[in-house]
């Protein structure tokens, strides 16, 4: 089960990795994969594009789409993913309170929660404190925040997928990073969730 070594012991993982550089894709993958092993945990998202959605109900159960995330108090031994986590103000300093809260309903509730953001400058400290585990696209260390613990963890892998003050990784592979070892993790590609494939370039004029 791939979701089992992303999350390996933590409850809280965030995955980065700059635009275009296949989150979404992998998180669908992700929710794939689990299926097979799990069909009945109920999984929530937030901020998934609507072809994502409508991809994800259909081939599976137990999937629903939230707006806020009051819309979780009552929710228990789940898994939530969360895309653009910046308009739920969770990195937001003023709202502090309100990520700690979070945080212990994770905990109190036994949830496990996949934090994500198509902006690098989301992942600054607040946030950052919260996540335990990081799973790692594509990344240039200076789209980062300095100070911040994605950039920490950027600057101080030393593995074979680094490249200049970087990770290079591939689309369809995920880098784990912990305390103890790194892992890469190699990922199906889901064509019907790649959004991008009908985007229309507008200097290829034929």
């Amino acid at each position: 089960m791939l979701l089992k070594e992303v999350f390996g012991n933590s409850k809280i993982v965030g995955l980065a990795g700059e635009k275009d550089s296949g989150k979404t894709n992998n998180l669908a993958a992700l929710i794939k994969d689990f299926r097979q092993y799990n069909k009945k945990t109920q999984i929530y998202v937030y901020g998934f594009e609507e072809p994502v959605i409508q991809w994800l109900q259909n081939q599976f159960k137990e999937i629903y789409e939230i707006s806020s995330l009051e819309q979780l108090r009552s929710k228990r031994n789940s898994l939530i993913i969360i895309d653009e986590f910046e308009l739920l103000q969770l990195n937001n300093r003023r709202y502090t309170e309100q990520l700690n809260q979070f945080v212990d309903f994770v905990y109190h509730h036994n949830n496990w929660v996949i934090l994500c953001s198509p902006s690098l400058r989301e992942y600054n400290s607040i946030i950052g404190s919260k996540i335990e585990r990081w799973a790692i696209k594509s990344i240039d260390a200076t789209s980062l925040v300095n100070g911040s613990q994605l950039k920490d963890a950027v600057l101080n892998y030393k593995g074979r997928h680094k490249a200049i003050n970087s990770v290079d990784i591939g689309k369809d592979k995920l880098l784990i990073i912990n305390q103890d070892y790194e892992k890469v993790i190699e990922l199906e590609y889901i064509k019907e969730v790649d959004t991008k494939l009908k985007n229309v370039n507008i200097f290829d004029i034929k």
